[in-house]
């Protein structure tokens, strides 16, 4: 078996061609907090892919403690478009100015209306960033601020939406307030993950992600503590766990039917008087291994084992350099500042005052 330090360093340990390493980047929900960025998973694979999976507020953040150039990460597969799972795409997205100068490319599922669906809203993300990359070119690469949609149908069975480089992965509905949301499993060298997204709970989940090696599944907080902590009454609180969401126990019973190596249930409040409650509903059902997900844990997974543990990470990273050569600079921005008011400007040699008008 493979002998790993007790925390994971990250640009210090390379992965073996045999190994996945999954690093959750975002364990928690739309009550963004610094000790939880919202929903998002890294996928590190032994042939040098990766993907993202979600990519909520605040998970870019944690990515770049990870030490990892932008310009490896252009593949994302969004599970449906609630903000706390999509709300980190901006900062993504400005990752050409960092390594990035390929595309962004995400694949995503359909809507009810076209309005409703992947091509739409990244579409509707590209012109939001209109301003910000008319102001560059010019000044820095802008080749990458580009986004390739790929849709697919919801509500197709287990359904191949990617297929290179000997990765597989396979998108399948999920029961989520709208047509649109789904989770994904991911296939490669033997080994496997499911990523179940937001999802009230259901034997189809369960049977996509049967005998995976590692199987993350949203799980809320007790109805009764949920009420507490937001303020909410029990009513409401009940309403919004039981129409959308996971409770601890009927995770349990997908588990149960799943059967994973590791089951992981992340999207939830991590707390110290929340955690006790989770896993006693949870284990009431269920006996097999589980790991509650936190911000920053990394999960290795090789044929014959499953390490879980924590990143000794640098909280004010430096970007890692880009090992590609970039592109030549487009022509810059005629938008420029009014006249008067850059004759206003304070140049760097000049060190005199100016008067205020």
């Amino acid at each position: 078996q493979q002998e790993y330090p007790e925390q994971f360093h990250p640009g210090e340990e390379d992965i073996a061609s045999d190994e996945m390493r999954l690093t959750c980047i975002g364990s928690g929900n739309p009550v963004l907090r610094k000790s939880q960025a919202a929903s998002s998973w890294l996928v590190e694979l032994g042939n040098g892919d990766k993907f993202m999976f979600d990519c909520g507020s605040g998970a870019i953040a944690n990515f770049n403690s990870l030490k990892i150039n932008q310009g490896e990460m252009w593949r994302v597969f969004v599970t449906h478009w609630h903000l706390d799972h999509v709300g980190g795409l901006t900062a993504l997205l400005d990752g050409h100015g960092f390594g990035r100068y390929k595309p962004l490319e995400i694949w995503g599922p359909d809507g009810a209306t076209p309005e409703l669906g992947t091509a739409y809203m990244a579409k509707s993300l590209r012109e939001l960033a209109n301003w910000h990359i008319e102001s560059k070119r010019g000044i820095t690469v802008t080749t990458g601020a580009e986004i390739i949609p790929h849709e697919f149908d919801a509500t197709i069975d287990n359904q191949l939406v990617y297929d290179e480089n000997g990765v597989k992965i396979y998108a399948y509905p999920v029961i989520h307030l709208l047509h649109g949301a789904v989770g994904y499993r991911l296939e490669w060298n033997g080994l496997s993950f499911s990523y179940a997204g937001d999802t009230m709970p259901s034997t189809y989940v369960a049977k996509n992600s049967e005998n995976v090696d590692v199987f993350a599944h949203e799980c809320f907080v007790t109805a009764d503590q949920f009420a507490e902590k937001m303020g909410l009454s029990p009513e409401i609180a009940e309403n919004i766990i039981n129409e959308a969401h996971t409770t601890p126990q009927m995770l349990g019973e997908v588990f149960s039917l799943a059967r994973p190596k590791l089951g992981v249930p992340d999207h939830i409040f991590v707390n110290d008087d929340t955690i006790e409650p989770i896993l006693e509903e949870l284990t009431e059902v269920y006996d097999g291994p589980v790991a509650i997900a936190q911000d920053l844990m990394v999960i290795n997974v090789t044929p014959v084992q499953i390490t879980t543990r924590m990143t000794d990470y640098d909280p004010a990273p430096w970007p890692v350099q880009s090992k590609e050569e970039a592109p030549p600079l487009d022509a810059r921005s005629e938008h420029v500042t009014p006249e008067w008011v850059a004759a206003t400007l304070i140049k760097p040699a000049d060190k005199s005052r100016r008067e205020v008008a």
